[in-house]
């Protein structure tokens, strides 16, 4: 589930092309809990060996990460609006979330009784726009967004509200989002998240922050980190924002050091990038990626190929390869991450209560930390959560016929 900052982003318009596969690469987001490598508990594992330089707020936030900030989901529906036509216009399917999002689109789609159709946007906004045409030509009166981004496809979009179409999107940013251009919003209906989180944004925004408290634990408040960044895409600032925003407010005794910021046009250059970064700052404990696609581009294999006793590394929203990662070792040691999943039956739920003209609700949809020790799904598996959203929401659908 995949910004910003003081107003982010009104940085020229969002960076297209890869920009959807790497956020939700994303599209996915957010939290696990983590513990070190040793199997210490994160209060105890300070660099300095001292867990006096950690805030009882810190500790209490990451105590809270690893049991998982989801809620209950909704208790009850409108009656299900029949027999509608959805689309899922996924930014590129080659990304594992993103196929995630949109495999399970399509299966609350058949559980609540509609039509579904999925398009590959191929990683390319054109394209993306194209999906939405096609989507309105071919009689869909729905479409989800997964990973794409509103500024992108916003003529396509208007085009299609004005034939009825209703909108939604899982790590996808609405128009009205200050780093989309803070314009007319687009999207009919959108994701409830948990109580306290006003949107999108904000829980990208707290996500970064719980990033941070939990490289405060891990490092007993001395941090010096190395933050791979991606700069010019809504859900990196607001990650960037969260967590450099914590760092500072929460942790006198840490610093950013350096700041490997990178674009999507410049994802090609990661690796090398990285590579400087790490050889010019030998005092760097800690490496933060914001997003996954960071570690396979490139990070991943650096971090194996130069260990350092001691270091502390932070992967992004917990997609199947980070988790692998996390498995194997040397690497990644943790993630924060949410249910791509349920993520997408919660966004037809909402699809469903704005045919019945209701408002949308609280559904629930949170952050957890995941890391070795603590909430890692079994090998082959995706991070799925606690609940079984797919009974959930298909008995609540069935109650409400």
């Amino acid at each position: 589930m995949t910004s910003h900052p003081t107003r982010p982003a009104r940085r020229a318009r969002p960076a297209r092309g890869l920009l959807a596969a790497a956020a939700a690469s994303a599209a996915a987001v957010l939290l696990a809990a983590c513990t070190s490598a040793s199997g210490a508990a994160p209060s105890e594992q300070g660099s300095d060996g001292s867990a006096a330089a950690v805030p009882a707020a810190v500790s209490d936030a990451v105590a809270a990460g690893y049991q998982g900030l989801s809620t209950a989901p909704p208790t009850s529906s409108p009656a299900v609006s029949p027999g509608h036509d959805l689309w899922v216009v996924s930014a590129f399917q080659q990304v594992s979330g993103l196929a995630k999002i949109a495999s399970e689109a399509q299966a609350a789609a058949a559980a609540i009784g509609w039509k579904a159709t999925v398009c590959d946007g191929q990683n390319n906004p054109a394209q993306w726009s194209t999906c939405v045409r096609q989507a309105t030509a071919a009689g869909a009166d729905a479409i989800l967004l997964a990973g794409v981004d509103c500024a992108p496809v916003s003529e396509a979009l208007a085009e299609a509200r004005r034939g009825g179409v209703k909108v939604t999107g899982v790590a996808s940013f609405d128009c009205d989002d200050p780093t989309q251009g803070g314009g007319a919003s687009q999207f009919d209906a959108k994701l409830g998240y948990t109580e306290g989180v006003t949107g999108t944004g904000d829980f990208y925004e707290k996500a970064g922050r719980l990033r941070a408290d939990w490289v405060i634990a891990q490092t007993g408040g001395s941090a010096k980190v190395l933050h791979v960044a991606f700069k010019g895409v809504s859900i990196g600032e607001y990650l960037s924002k969260g967590f450099t925003d914590e760092l500072a407010a929460q942790c006198p005794g840490c610093s950013v050091v350096d700041t490997v910021a990178i674009t999507p046009s410049e994802i090609g250059q990661l690796r090398q990038k990285f590579d400087s970064a790490l050889l010019k700052n030998p005092q760097a404990n800690v490496v933060v990626t914001d997003l996954d696609f960071m570690l396979s581009a490139g990070v991943q294999q650096s971090l194996q190929q130069n260990p350092s006793s001691g270091r502390v590394v932070l992967g992004g929203e917990c997609v199947q390869e980070t988790l692998d990662y996390i498995r194997a070792g040397g690497g990644a040691q943790a993630c924060v991450g949410f249910s791509n999943g349920r993520a997408a039956w919660a966004a037809v739920d909402q699809l469903n209560r704005a045919f019945a003209g209701q408002p949308g609700v609280v559904d629930g949809v949170g952050s957890q930390i995941i890391d070795a020790e603590k909430n890692l799904p079994a090998a082959g598996s995706p991070y799925e959560g606690a609940l079984d959203y797919r009974a959930t929401y298909t008995q609540l659908w069935k109650a409400a016929a």
